[in-house]
């Protein structure tokens, strides 16, 4: 089978590598969509904390946004069979340490990461994928193999929506136009929220937002937080995400937030800010939380992308053949990409 592997510094290859057995609780998937994320473009540069901190052990195989077909399960599998078309977690739990045979895999000891940093469990951007069963998701009729392969980034999301109690009266404001931003504005329009500002740059990415339902607010013409209390008549945003990770956007988060609100704090910070003004954060009394992933949170998600049943394609900027990959790791070749799909082998195969 075609296997990518990354051995960082703007390097890598596709390889030949034979298909893996399974074990009698795993399931081998062929692979059909993956989805190039930031953290993968970030270790095939190398240019990142986790790199320089020596975090990743090259080469590695990346890709941990895929959905794809069952094509074989082993002898103590069944809740899978042939032909199922599925997704998988992010990160692979022993399933032997304490926390685990608690059933607490979020929390196991010895977690694997699929596709990104030690302890690494391969990734999937390979024609031929081996997942332990129970991190395996059947994906809703309803929603396409292709879309299907945005379940990871949109779990993300989840993990801060599933917080929030969002109604018709709420307003929601999302700071970040990449895909985990994306669909933190689908997420909270499928909940109903009565206003979603969609924060940014990107004039390209901002369109994208906009034709998911979001009111955009562009940060080259105007300032995000003086807006934000512009549309909710002076009382700023109910619940904040803040899934861009750049410099200043925390506080932004923090600034824009109304009383009694909540912060989400979904992106990884490059550089520190020290620059946070406690003082907005305690009088306004809010909650601020970090997000993580944690085991439910792919369930989650595809139960209400099959109950909402919202169009995720034009989250879908960009798409590349397996043999042409390479070139969707390198972010100056698609500045505008909110999210760039890999089709690595063919649904109906």
């Amino acid at each position: 089978m075609k296997v990518l592997l990354s051995y960082g510094k703007y390097q890598g290859e596709i390889v030949e590598l034979p298909v893996p057995e399974i074990k009698d609780d795993e399931v081998l998937v062929r692979v059909c969509y993956c989805g190039i994320c930031g953290t993968d473009q970030d270790l095939f540069s190398s240019e990142c904390s986790f790199a320089e901190d020596g975090l990743v052990t090259y080469p590695v195989r990346l890709g941990h946004e895929w959905s794809g077909v069952v094509e074989a399960v082993g002898k103590n599998v069944t809740d899978f069979q042939k032909g199922d078309k599925v997704v998988g977690d992010n990160a692979v739990a022993c399933q032997e340490c304490e926390n685990c045979k608690k059933g607490l895999y979020d929390k196991c000891l010895h977690l694997l990461n699929v596709g990104t940093i030690d302890p690494v469990y391969d990734g999937a951007f390979c024609e031929y994928f081996v997942i332990p069963a129970r991190h395996l998701h059947k994906i809703p009729h309803n929603l396409p193999l292709k879309t299907a392969s945005l379940a990871e980034p949109f779990s993300v999301a989840y993990g801060g929506i599933k917080r929030m109690n969002i109604t018709s009266k709420s307003t929601v404001a999302v700071i970040g136009t990449g895909c985990i931003g994306m669909a933190a504005v689908v997420l909270a329009k499928c909940l109903g929220a009565k206003d979603v500002f969609m924060i940014g740059r990107n004039p390209q990415k901002l369109e994208v937002a906009e034709k998911l339902g979001a009111t955009i607010i562009n940060t080259r013409e105007t300032d995000a937080v003086q807006k934000v209390y512009e549309l909710t008549a002076g009382k700023g945003a109910d619940f904040v995400l803040e899934c861009s990770g750049a410099k200043k956007t925390y506080c932004q988060a923090i600034e824009m937030a109304a009383f009694r609100a909540m912060v989400a704090l979904i992106g990884f910070y490059a550089e520190k800010e020290d620059a946070v003004n406690v003082d907005s954060l305690v009088s306004k009394g809010l909650v601020v939380f970090g997000v993580m992933g944690e085991s439910d949170n792919m369930s989650g998600v595809l139960g209400m992308l099959e109950k909402n049943n919202p169009d995720l394609s034009p989250i879908i900027t960009d798409e590349l053949p397996f043999d042409e990959c390479l070139k969707g790791f390198t972010r100056k070749n698609f500045p505008n990409s909110i999210k760039t799909t890999v089709t690595i082998c063919k649904e109906d195969a």
